[in-house]
């Protein structure tokens, strides 16, 4: 049984509602406006491939809802570079006080909240069964993880290498590209625990 489709479901309906209203008010005055265009590459890219793959696959409500609380995560972040988010005590986060730790944050939901849906698109289309499903799906968020700090390099060098640093948002911080995949890894470990704990008590989605 797949989800009902996007003209009768209320709940995919006042997401998307949701994030477009966010989104546009995110897009007034960002704080470096080059940097914030640059930043929604991801949510462009993310937009294409869940609209131009929705015919024939449709993730459960809890992942879109993952999925879009992780993009609201991620446009509130492009919105202020990532850098120069306006919560002080998050400073404090992760064991250093000289750099804005709200991208730390980010990475670590990255893993928390896009490992579920990598699941069940293994689950329901790859057909992955046991405890594959779970190793993989974490591999999957680990790999992508890794490819999105290239792809960070990447353009930075090529598209905007006046605002580099800015971008890429190392802060100081040789390690930062380890640190940011492993609090992915970390994120999409427990959400792949939880989910097994979660199954294991009974609580089972209709569609995986």
């Amino acid at each position: 049984m797949r989800p009902a489709p996007f003209r009768q479901n209320r709940v995919q309906q006042l997401l998307l509602v949701l994030y477009v209203a966010f989104w546009v008010a995110m897009a007034i005055k960002p704080v470096y406006p080059y940097d914030w265009w640059i930043e929604n590459i991801l949510v462009f890219a993310t937009a294409a491939a869940v609209l131009g793959t929705y015919r024939w696959f449709r993730f459960s409500e809890v992942s879109y809802g993952l999925l879009t609380l992780f993009l609201i995560l991620h446009t509130y972040s492009a919105h202020y570079a990532y850098t120069q988010i306006p919560i002080a005590w998050l400073n404090e986060l992760f064991g250093r006080t000289d750099r804005m730790n709200f991208d730390r944050l980010v990475h670590l939901m990255y893993g928390v909240m896009l490992t579920y849906p990598v699941w069940e698109v293994l689950r329901r289309s790859a057909r992955v069964r046991g405890a594959w499903s779970y190793v993989l799906a974490v591999v999957v968020i680990l790999a992508s993880g890794a490819f999105y700090e290239l792809l960070e390099m990447w353009i930075a060098q090529v598209l905007a290498p006046d605002i580099g640093d800015a971008f890429v948002g190392t802060q100081g911080d040789i390690w930062d590209p380890q640190k940011d995949m492993a609090l992915a890894l970390y994120g999409a470990v427990g959400a792949m625990v939880l989910t097994w704990v979660g199954r294991r008590l009974g609580l089972k989605s209709r569609y995986v």
